[in-house]
């Protein structure tokens, strides 16, 4: 069974106090990392890197609980990998995985000429710093309200 995560702020409550309490290291939450390929890039060679990534996260990542390459619709050369993480342990394993380290340096090397990564979900501090320190340009737009279902039978915050 699913559980609502419902964490809403109360007129006497200090929001700031309440979501870092309700959000964090243990919460679920969303990436974008938005990459642009060269003129004379193959496209299909580009997708072929992608699938093969996509496969060995898929394999290797059970905190990988959404993960899709999405084209823009108005710039064939624009690609999005749209991730839903299960918690911060998940990015950070992530990060070191091999898949994502093999894509992230073709990418850099041979196909790209752009990539930014936003983050929608508070992480934990710790995780923040380390995640800046790859060097990837990071923005962080961090939770103030809303919910999440989750199989946790744990997560009610009220």
């Amino acid at each position: 069974p699913h559980s609502v995560c419902a964490f809403q702020v109360h007129a006497s409550q200090d929001a700031e106090t309440l979501t870092m309490a309700a959000y964090g290291a243990t919460t679920p939450f969303l990436l974008l990392a938005r990459c642009h390929i060269k003129p004379d890039v193959d496209v299909d060679a580009y997708l072929a890197a992608a699938a093969e990534a996509d496969a060995g996260v898929r394999a290797t990542e059970p905190g990988m609980l959404h993960h899709t390459f999405d084209q823009d619709p108005d710039d064939d050369r624009m690609f999005v990998w749209s991730e839903v993480y299960k918690d911060d342990a998940s990015l950070l394993f992530h990060l070191t995985n091999p898949p994502l380290t093999k894509f992230v340096g073709l990418h850099s090397e041979t196909y790209g000429d752009g990539f930014s990564i936003e983050i929608y979900g508070t992480l934990d501090q710790a995780t923040k710093e380390k995640f800046s320190a790859t060097g990837f340009p990071i923005k962080y737009f961090d939770t103030k309200l809303g919910y999440t279902r989750v199989n946790d039978s744990m997560c009610s915050i009220m």
